[in-house]
């Protein structure tokens, strides 16, 4: 095998033809993202790390999200890890941070080159720093982590860490404890499956989806004489002790893998084992003996019994259009008041088990400096039908008072967690429009419960397009601004590229990301002020100065000027009236009234009606 050969051409380097195995894609790397000689684009790319992250969340949309994260919401747990050393790193580390941070996802190749070709995988890892990468990705595989019962692995990982750590690139661990193609659960977890199948999701027919465990056992002690809930906490928790040196410097990032694919959701939409096509509305995944006696307990208590027999009856097939069902029909049981029930109980166990997970996970990783990160789902077919069939099987139903996706969001700001939406490529035109899809609206549906909440949000491709196509529409929708029922929707804290392989180092690839992140990261750099808030020469904040400036800023967002609470009054009022649905807002002080009425002459009466539907978030 030929020395490889790194040349500098302009403002990157190129890479020839694209490889399949480990060791050639490190030699790919080698070749194609050799760090130049010159200086300049090391200079560029620490200058362009200067950008800060400083913007805090507008106090309206706080005070919305108050209501639902009252006690453990972000800024609360940041307060928190500010009093203990190991919060005081995590500030330095969070002050250093552009406002918009690119990530890059390593493949299970990449992760394999870097014990067998380590020279050529760090050549490639630091030509991603060149670029302006801020972080990659890694995936710890439960199957590989946990071979026996708490006997924990990490072997495999360790040359990963040691070369990330080398480059100077931080580190977002995914643990993940669900199985598809490319990975397994552990085997004595598969043992226990066969000993007792209700450990599984169940669809009505009785078929078992054997990629995650059922949210059931969450506190059931079926696995060994531990519930599912300690086996994932305990699998953190090693993790954490092992790596203690790294975490907060190296390893800042952790996401919590909270079902099928990691994702927050049921396995209503299987893929290749032909129960399941697009658009099918899926099946719900309820039928399992302890997913089963929950909801029994849950009609018991609402005083309807046979409520608790099953799921609905009249739901159809996985591979059935909503006006073949009964169920999700626009005239469908799903709204009766059955339906209701059914669906906040569904809904509510998902999101409950995100909060369970997430808080044990909190605990595992507490006062380490490591943020948590959680990823959400974009079922987005059937968007624009009523009762958003794809979205229900998976555990997203919406209420009157409450919308779909706030329950999950909720659970992720008290466990002070971020969101992950993969998918930002994806378009409207590029869906047939039979399937009545949109993931253009659904992602800012997300984006606006979110930036509600308090959550911060990553973007994040479907993985292996370096097309400019698909890269321009995931940098349009990063840098995107919009509204979403009267909330503003601030453009993503990160994007995630995936991943790092075969198809980044193609030669017409390789030079479209180059030219892509160069412009993503001016872009980001441009957010954030145009830096000032570190690189390797920069110093943070002392921590009691940044606690001092975090107080201010509260108490200034506690105390808005008299003329904002006669406008937010005023919108308020004209929504109210507007639309009689809505319950009246609560009675104005005599001289907030007077307020009101002279701005209302001064204001069209139509604009910002939409601002009362915030209600609807909380």
């Amino acid at each position: 095998m030929k020395p490889a050969r790194l040349e500098h051409r302009g403002r990157g380097v190129a890479a020839p033809c694209a490889l399949s195995r480990p060791w050639r894609l490190a030699g790919r790397a080698r070749r194609a993202c050799r760090a130049p000689r010159c200086a300049a684009p090391e200079a560029a790319a620490v200058a362009a790390e200067d950008a800060v992250a400083s913007a805090q969340p507008e106090a309206r949309l706080a005070q919305a999200a108050q209501n639902i994260v009252p006690a453990g919401s972000l800024r609360s747990r940041a307060a928190s890890r500010a009093r203990s050393p190991a919060g005081t790193a995590e500030q330095q580390h969070d002050a250093t941070e552009p406002a918009l941070a690119l990530w890059v996802a390593l493949s299970d190749d990449a992760a394999r080159a870097c014990a067998a070709q380590p020279e050529a995988m760090l050549a490639g890892l630091k030509a991603l720093k060149v670029l302006g990468v801020w972080g990659v990705s890694l995936e710890i595989d439960w199957g590989a982590a946990e071979p026996a019962p708490r006997q924990y692995s990490w072997a495999a990982y360790r040359p990963v860490l040691a070369l990330v750590r080398e480059a100077g690139l931080r580190l977002q661990v995914d643990f993940c404890f669900h199985a598809d193609e490319r990975r397994t659960l552990p085997g004595w977890v598969n043992a226990v499956g066969e000993a007792l199948p209700d450990v599984w999701f169940t669809d009505k027919s009785g078929a078992r989806c054997r990629e995650c465990l059922s949210l059931g056992v969450d506190d059931v002690p079926v696995l060994e004489g531990r519930t599912a809930l300690q086996c994932y906490s305990d699998l953190i928790a090693a993790f954490a002790s092992d790596h203690a040196a790294l975490l907060g410097t190296t390893i800042t990032d952790a996401r919590v893998g909270l079902g099928p694919g990691g994702e927050l959701r049921y396995p209503s939409h299987p893929a290749g084992d032909g129960r399941w096509a697009f658009p099918g509305v899926g099946e719900f995944q309820c039928y399992d003996a302890f997913m089963a006696g929950s909801l029994a307990a849950a009609a018991q208590q609402a005083g309807q019994p046979h409520w608790g027999s099953g799921g609905p009856h009249d739901a159809g097939s996985y591979s059935l259009l909503p006006h073949q069902s009964g169920f999700f029909h626009h005239q469908g049981s799903w709204a009766s008041e059955y339906g209701r029930f059914f669906g906040e109980w569904y809904c509510g166990m998902l999101a409950r088990h995100a909060e369970r997970v997430l808080g044990s996970a909190a605990e595992a990783l507490g006062g380490r400096g490591v943020r948590l990160h959680a990823a959400l789902p974009l079922c987005h077919w059937w968007f624009h039908s009523a009762a958003r069939a794809a979205e229900l099987t998976a555990g997203y139903a919406a209420r009157d008072d409450c919308d779909a996706y706030l329950p999950a969001f909720a659970a992720l700001a008290r466990a002070g967690a971020a969101a992950q939406l993969v998918g930002g490529e994806l378009t409207d035109a590029s869906q047939p429009a039979s399937a009545l899809a949109s993931p253009e609206a659904l992602l800012l549906q997300l984006r606006g419960v979110a930036a509600a909440a308090g959550v911060p949000v990553s973007l994040a491709n479907a993985g292996g397009a370096f097309g400019g196509g698909a890269l321009r529409e995931l940098e349009r929708r990063a840098f995107e601004a919009g509204c979403y029922r009267g909330v503003d929707v601030p453009p993503v804290s990160r994007v995630v590229v995936s991943e790092m392989g075969d198809a980044m180092f193609e030669p017409a690839a390789w030079t479209e990301f180059r030219e892509w992140a160069a412009r993503v990261r001016a872009r980001g750099a441009a957010l954030g002020g145009g830096g000032g808030g570190g690189g390797s020469g920069s110093v943070a904040a002392p921590p009691q100065q940044q606690r001092e400036q975090q107080q201010q800023q509260q108490q200034q967002q506690r105390q808005p000027s008299a003329r904002e609470a006669a406008r937010v009054a005023a919108v308020v009022a004209a929504a109210a009236e507007e639309d009689s649905q809505y319950l009246p807002p609560p009675p104005l002080h005599p001289q907030q009234q007077q307020q009101q009425q002279q701005e209302q002459h001064q204001r069209h009466p139509q604009e910002g009606a939409g601002q009362w539907q915030i209600a609807l978030l909380v």
